[in-house]
């Protein structure tokens, strides 16, 4: 040997033999080390499934919303990580990677990183909390193995996962300058509060025609959360009175008759007059987490706000209560406080266990009018070989203690099929469900990667895979149970094997027809965000990119379109419109000067864009139909320790400011602008009565209200101007001028 390759052999000794001694010290320490880190985390026992991700609708024109920013939902892991995970055989020979294994709770976690902070409040730990309990939670079920230690090794996982993502998340958690708002969380009991808003028709406009004539078809509910104590205002309602002073009981106006007062209360009596745009106090259960509430739209048209509240994080006790706005913005209070019919409550509710961390409300067709929604979930608690059942119970039937039949328990119907039993449909849990009308669909990504060879087994344990690529959609058509405490009757309508890998997650519906199976993606890559289309119907499903256009020719979008969710709507109309209602905004900064914490303004850029077509037009593209640029002006009085008064700092990107949360807001579409289509509304937490409200204008959208705001309160103004070019819309959002506030 020469003395040159001599040198060269030292050369890469020395730098090889550290890396691969370093390398077998982490596999062989690295439980140590992480138990010892992690001494103390939650040790789970109640046996229950992960919570899945849970889609909620905004308006009753809204089909689907996606969120997730065109990113993909997975487990952003280094596929290396395979090898410091236990990599036994289940009973069946098969090994479940990392990457798949731990899908369900990495899709939870994508989405908590992306809109957790600005929807739900929640920071980074919050985030990777709920990911090692979910994990642990899954990899019970999942099992390498059923070896006596299983659980053990199980929490050592779990443990490995938060490890990870703890070291490795800083950069992919979104703070202020990025997180947008979207509501995936069935039980937020992490989040100190949050706003929701809802777009309803309007409570009364039926009731006295003459009196609210001139009001829109549609009103904006916004509710405060705070720590389960919820508030609710109707922020597009005017001042006009709903209730008189009064000392007479029978003096009961038409609004109050019209939600079943025959005589007022005497919380009511010689009380001031009550507004319709007033906050009221909702009177929901106490003692229990709640969410956001479900918007159901029956077959008749009536709007119903559903609230499946859990009572504690150790069972699946659930108390379902069914309400409407009538009801919300007149009085709830009841004479006892329990989930119960025996509360006398005004709002109607059961309690019930449904064996699943996120039930769902749902209409079946063909059951009494009376009793036409039910709480809904899928579960593998039920058996203990792990097959998949479809859980049911009425939401609104009382309790019947004395019939022996455990009538406070959901009443599921079990899958026997071989496809999904014995823990295969595990992967169901993966993804949103879809619900419609005696209807629920739900996509299984494979938890095990096919293999061929002893070589590719291989390949697979030490890179892995980056994207889980195959799945199955699974489509459960209900009906009425065969008696009124059976369960519902289920059948799978279809089970579609596909390969499309997980970068189209999630995949949403273009339609509520119960039996169109198309749906939608989006894809964002380094300069565009594409809108893709994939038809279940197909026996080989496959994705297809969708044309948008604007001014006659093709346009591809900016990324920066898909950072907040994109809303898909079905118009009610003669001949209904399928429309997806983008937008987005960014602060006004300049980078070239430092913040001044003194400064009193602050600018950002709003923009709107919407493309539609007939609704029956399949394979036609979409055309715009409108869209705005806005600026937005925040003016204030500076007080640093107050969000809604001191200019966002990109330094400190956890502090919020006023432009950073309409950046963040959520995005609301619905005929409350007027009587000339539909209007689209950001609603503003530090100006919560006061939402920019967009009214349509031909191709554009013109602001309602351009300045609020006096003395020292918060000032907003607002100004917007078409957006025509199909440049501008593939490019950045120009940005407002700063204001000039440079120290």
């Amino acid at each position: 040997m020469s003395r040159r390759v001599g040198r060269w052999v030292y050369a890469l000794t020395a730098v090889i033999m550290p890396v691969l001694l370093v390398f077998s010290l982490a596999i062989l320490l690295h439980k140590q080390a992480i138990q010892s880190i992690y001494r103390n985390v939650d040790d789970i026992s109640d046996g229950e499934m992960p919570a899945t991700v849970t889609s909620f609708q905004s308006g009753p024109e809204v089909v689907s919303t996606i969120g997730g920013s065109g990113e993909g939902v997975n487990c952003s892991l280094p596929p290396i990580v395979n090898v410091f995970f236990d990599g036994s055989k289940d009973e069946e020979g098969k090994r479940h990677l990392v990457l798949q294994r731990f899908r369900q709770a990495c899709v939870f976690h994508d989405l908590c990183y992306r809109h957790g902070l600005a929807t739900y409040g929640y920071n980074q730990n919050d985030c990777d909390r709920v990911l090692q309990n979910e994990a642990f939670r899954l990899c019970l079920y999942i099992r390498n193995s059923r070896a006596a230690d299983q659980a053990e090794r199980c929490q050592t996982d779990s443990k490995m996962v938060l490890a990870g993502v703890s070291l490795g998340g800083a950069g992919a958690y979104r703070a202020w300058d990025r997180s947008t708002y979207f509501e995936f969380e069935s039980d937020p009991s992490r989040s100190n509060g949050f706003l929701v808003s809802r777009v309803v028709d309007h409570p009364f406009k039926s009731v006295d025609p003459a009196k609210y004539r001139d009001d829109p078809d549609q009103v904006i509910l916004t509710f405060e959360n705070i720590r389960s104590s919820l508030t609710v205002t109707c922020v597009t309602c005017k001042k006009v009175p709903i209730l008189h002073w009064t000392r007479d009981p029978n003096d009961v106006t038409p609004e109050y008759r019209s939600v079943g007062f025959n005589t007022l209360p005497e919380a009511l009596l010689k009380h001031q007059d009550q507004l319709l745009s007033e906050t009221n106090a909702v009177w929901l259960p106490p003692r229990r987490r709640h969410a956001a509430p479900h918007l159901l739209v029956d077959g008749t048209g009536k709007n119903h706000l559903i609230w499946m509240s859990r009572n504690n994080p150790g069972d699946t006790m659930n108390c379902v209560v069914i309400t409407d706005a009538a009801k919300l913005l007149t009085h709830t209070l009841p004479r006892e406080d329990y989930c119960a019919t025996g509360a006398a409550a005004r709002l109607t509710m059961v309690e019930v266990d449904m064996f699943a961390t996120s039930p769902l409300p749902m209409e079946v067709p063909g059951t009494p009018e009376k009793d036409r929604i039910y709480a809904t979930s899928l579960s593998a608690q039920i058996t203990t070989g792990r097959e998949l059942s479809f859980c049911s119970r009425s939401a609104s039937r009382p309790v019947d203690r004395n019939d022996g039949s455990n009538d406070d328990q959901a009443k599921c119907h079990t899958f026997f099929d071989s496809r999904i039993s014995k823990g295969a449909g595990l992967g169901a849990f993966q993804n949103f469900a879809i619900v419609r009308p005696g209807q629920q669909i739900f996509f299984a990504r494979d938890l095990v990667l096919p293999s061929d060879s002893l070589l590719e087994s291989a390949r697979q344990r030490i890179l892995g895979e980056t994207y889980s690529p195959s799945g199955i959609m699974l489509a459960i058509d209900l009906g009425p149970p065969p008696s009124t405490k059976k369960p519902l009757t289920s059948t799978i309508q279809k089970m579609v094997p596909f390969k499309i890998d997980d970068r189209f997650d999630p995949m949403m519906p273009i339609t509520r027809a119960k039996d169109d199976l198309r749906f939608l993606s989006l894809l964002t890559s380094d300069t565009a965000v594409s809108v893709h289309m994939t038809d279940f119907s197909k026996d080989n499903p496959a994705v297809g990119k969708l044309t948008l256009t604007m001014n006659g020719s093709p346009v591809d979008l900016h990324p920066s379109w898909a950072l907040r969710p994109v809303l898909v709507l079905e118009t009610r109309e003669a001949t209904p419109k399928t429309k997806l209602v983008f937008s987005r905004g960014e602060i006004a900064i300049d980078p070239d000067k430092p913040i001044d914490p003194a400064a009193t303004s602050e600018v950002m850029g709003l923009e709107t864009l919407v493309f539609e077509r007939d609704a029956a037009a399949s394979d036609k593209p979409f055309q715009k139909a409108a869209a705005a640029s806005c600026t937005v002006t925040y003016e204030f009085k500076t007080n640093s320790d107050f969000p809604c008064y001191r200019a966002f700092d990109p330094k400190r990107p956890m502090r919020a400011s006023p432009a950073t949360r309409m950046q963040a807001s959520q995005l609301l579409v619905g005929h409350f602008a007027g009587h000339d289509g539909q209007g689209i509304a950001f609603p503003d937490s530090c100006r919560q009565a006061d939402p920019i409200i967009l009214q349509p204008k031909g191709d554009t959208f013109v602001q309602t209200v351009e300045s609020i705001g006096k003395g020292n309160e918060l000032k907003r103004k607002v100004t917007c101007v078409p957006l025509n070019s199909n440049a501008d819309v593939s490019g950045p959002l120009k940005q407002p001028k700063p204001p000039d506030r440079a120290g």
